[in-house]
């Protein structure tokens, strides 16, 4: 059963992960940028002159096939469209140029130089033109095909840190819905830190714990999630996350979301003994883990509902 869990789980982020649709989000950067690229002459940018015709006379423009250092300075992020185009893991990336993961993050702001925006630009393009010239029938459509496949190797590769990474955002998004759904949101919006609830409540995002609820201006439950499965990470987990209760109040209901549990980790757990616990697998799809998570938050704490909660 352990399996199957592992299985699903990996399933549903994956899903998650391309319904983003972040491989649309670099080819819009892409087709907007409007600064000016000179790729002439088209050898110093490491460029073929077999590839360059193939693009050119099927009409796509340049810089749909070709990375330009002034556009990857301009907008690192494009980094991403160009790299998995490529076909290209970020440390290989890294090993045969310069390391890209913090270009293309939406979150950081990295300051680009010419030198290493060339080099990268370089190493995208001989790979890409080999690409392009080893079919007589290469397409852009063949270039996207490569980015969605390449984005899928990249999170399957790296699935356990994603679990980790994601889940506080699969549980915030999961009890939005919820809360939606049953109409329990006066006013707010998934991607907002506060949102509104019935009943006088509100619902707050932080990073310790990672969702408040307070009834006016006292903060009556919070949920901490810890959804790294690799044992030998539990109990430094479970430490980050009585460090994160330590800054709620002491009448505050504690909520632990865990990726995993281990016998040492139950074990301190239940000597704590006031810290509520619930495992990811209880709280991101439907089960009875999950009715019993609602009922615990929305039914006998955050009393938003009158009615046990069940999935009928």
């Amino acid at each position: 059963m352990a399996d199957l869990d592992s299985a699903i789980n990996r399933s549903i982020i994956l899903s998650d992960r391309i319904t983003r649709r972040t491989d649309v989000y670099v080819r819009s950067l892409v087709d907007q940028f409007d600064g000016k690229l000179d790729f002439e002459p088209i050898e110093d940018l490491m460029i073929s002159r077999n590839a360059w015709n193939h693009v050119v006379t099927s009409n796509y423009e340049p810089r749909q096939v070709f990375a330009h250092p002034v556009m990857l300075m301009a907008v690192p992020e494009t980094s991403a469209y160009y790299r998995n185009m490529a076909m290209l893991p970020l440390k290989r990336v890294s090993d045969l140029a310069v390391g890209v993961e913090s270009w293309e993050s939406p979150t950081k702001s990295a300051r680009v130089t010419e030198e290493r925006a060339t080099k990268v630009a370089h190493l995208y393009n001989v790979v890409n033109c080999s690409i392009i010239e080893g079919r007589t029938d290469w397409t852009l459509q063949n270039g996207y095909r490569n980015m969605i496949a390449n984005m899928g190797i990249g999170l399957d590769g790296t699935m356990r840190n994603i679990i980790g990474q994601d889940a506080d955002n699969m549980v915030k998004t999961r009890v939005f819905d919820w809360l939606t759904a049953n109409g329990l949101v006066i006013d707010g919006d998934p991607f907002e830190d506060f949102t509104e609830l019935a009943e006088g409540y509100s619902m707050r995002y932080g990073s310790e714990p990672d969702i408040e609820f307070w009834l006016d201006d006292t903060m009556v439950a919070s949920v901490e999630v810890k959804g790294g499965r690799d044992p030998a990470g539990a109990l430094e987990r479970l430490g980050a996350a009585t460090k994160s209760f330590d800054n709620t109040p002491s009448s505050c209901v504690n909520f632990l979301v865990a990726g995993v549990i281990t016998a040492e980790m139950q074990r301190r757990l239940d000597a704590i003994g006031t810290i509520r616990v619930f495992t990811l697998d209880d709280v991101i799809r439907d089960g009875v883990g999950w009715y019993a998570f609602l009922n615990e938050v929305f039914h006998h704490v955050v009393r938003i509902t009158d009615s046990t909660i069940t999935g009928e």
